[in-house]
């Protein structure tokens, strides 16, 4: 729960990223029997990028990059100066010999102005910017290769990037590109801003505040990163992953501290919170955003369409563990369960979760499938309570697939997650409320669930009824830790 500026035992590290990361002298092998090393040079414009991709082995047949766009964004491709091109939107490596390099610039067209709505993009945040790692990074479409990146960079510019930081032999640092997929977003930023590490919970947060604040804002932005850590720590006692890139980023209005936050997983996982720090850090500070984003992380990466399950989950943690860490009060996060509930139902009626979900952009259908999501879990996590004694939680399930579901190369469907579930706790408490509450019904039955927990919300007003059939596991669940 430290905060540890650039110093001690990582200050040749912190260096080496903040100077550059040079591509010179031995790399620290890996398990690969061929691994693809990458030379990124940025310009002091920071929008024109060269690369050199150097192969230990064989070739792959080809480079692709995640964006649309990139191929626009390319200028030049050459192997020994004969020039390539891109094809098809790939560039085509079949008579690169082995153990060759080739070379290509990029060209990017950052988005400037405006706010910022949707996932990784490439736009300037002041003098700093945030490149959408799909605009510029070619890579094999094929995980299989282990993939090495060092930065050159100009003089006072650092990088913040989702990958994990390696050392090479001759004390260099570099960065291990891992094994997520090509085509998972992911956002790199360089910028004159100095990266803070925050260990919480076993975990890194690598936290960068980009250009638009000063340092006393930048001091509470800091401070409320490292609070939704720590109560996000509160669902199993550990932070959801090992490492996380997080990146506050100023925006010039919104209706709320933080108008828009997203995860994003392309490399590691990694959170973007976009921020007004002119409300001021007691709002900052009282704002569930970063926790919400942040609890997206004890769930593996899924698929779009089960929506209900991947945002259902951070929508009744936001209230939950924000109660056990007493920043709220129990009764407050019933009451703010009960109004989400309440007006999620209202919306769509008669529209089941799955047919809601498909369209999830329309007449804040989003709502509904958050909320839909966040009653069935709350029903699961108590049920799961009642029928196991109180030794078994959605908390407990949860740790589980931290050792066991959350690897970086796949997505999952809900149904195979929640099979995973009931096998790992010994029940069918996720498949039957699957069935009963999202396949099938318009919106799951929380009414009846309150009833049965002894929670009665009328207005502001919240009563808890100490001889509720299932008094004990409403208080367990909110119980401060």
């Amino acid at each position: 729960m430290t905060l540890v500026p650039a110093g001690g035992s990582r200050t040749l590290l912190r260096r080496s990223v903040a100077a550059g990361l040079l591509c010179c002298g031995a790399w620290t092998a890996t398990a690969a029997d061929a691994v693809v090393r990458y030379e990124v040079t940025v310009a002091p414009s920071l929008e024109q990028i060269a690369v050199r991709v150097c192969f230990e082995g064989v070739p792959p047949e080809e480079l692709v990059a995640e964006s649309d766009g990139a191929v626009f964004y390319l200028e030049w491709v050459k192997a020994g100066g004969r020039d390539l091109g891109a094809q098809s939107g790939r560039i085509v490596l079949r008579d690169v010999a082995e153990g060759r390099c080739i070379d290509y610039g990029v060209r990017l067209q950052p988005v400037r102005g405006g706010a910022q709505t949707g996932g990784p993009q490439t736009r300037w945040i002041g003098g700093d910017l945030l490149t959408s790692i799909g605009d510029w990074l070619w890579r094999p479409q094929s995980s299989e290769q282990a993939l090495q990146l060092r930065f050159r960079l100009p003089p006072g510019i650092s990088v913040s990037a989702p990958w994990q930081r390696i050392v090479g032999s001759d004390g260099e640092g570099a960065f291990e590109i891992g094994v997520t997929p090509h085509d998972w977003p992911g956002v790199v930023a360089f910028g004159h801003f100095i990266e803070q590490e925050i260990e919480i919970g076993g975990a890194v947060l690598r936290v960068a505040v980009l250009e638009g604040t000063t340092p006393m804002q930048r001091r509470w932005l800091l401070e409320g990163v490292e609070r939704a850590a720590q109560q996000a720590t509160l669902a199993h006692g550990k932070f959801p992953v090992p490492a996380l890139q997080v990146l506050v980023v100023p925006a010039s209005r919104g209706r709320s501290p933080v108008p828009w936050a997203y995860v994003s997983r392309g490399g590691g996982p990694a959170v973007h919170a976009f921020v007004v720090a002119e409300r001021g850090p007691q709002a900052f500070l009282n704002d569930w955003s970063l926790l919400h984003e942040m609890s997206h992380l004890f769930l593996p990466y899924l698929e779009a369409r089960d929506a209900w399950l991947f945002e259902g989950l951070p929508t009744l943690f936001q209230n939950v563990l924000m109660a056990r860490s007493t920043a709220i009060p129990a009764g407050e996060a019933w009451r703010r369960m009960a109004a989400g509930f309440r007006r999620a139902a209202r919306i769509s009626p008669g529209l089941s979760i799955p047919k809601t979900t498909e369209r999830i952009g329309r007449h804040g259908n989003y709502l509904k499938v958050y909320w839909a999501g966040a009653a069935a879990l709350l029903a699961a996590d108590l049920r799961l309570r009642h029928v196991s004694g109180g030794s078994q939680s959605l908390d407990s399930v949860v740790a589980i697939l931290a050792h066991c579901c959350l690897a970086q190369d796949r997505r999952w469907s809900a149904r195979e997650l929640v099979e995973r579930l009931d096998r790992e706790s010994g029940t069918r408490v996720f498949s039957d409320l699957l069935q009963e509450q999202i396949e099938t019904g318009d919106f799951p039955d929380f009414e009846s669930l309150f009833t049965r927990a002894g929670v009665r919300v009328e207005g502001n007003q919240v009563e808890l009824a100490a001889d509720a059939p299932w008094a004990i596991e409403r208080d367990a669940l909110m119980r401060p830790r």
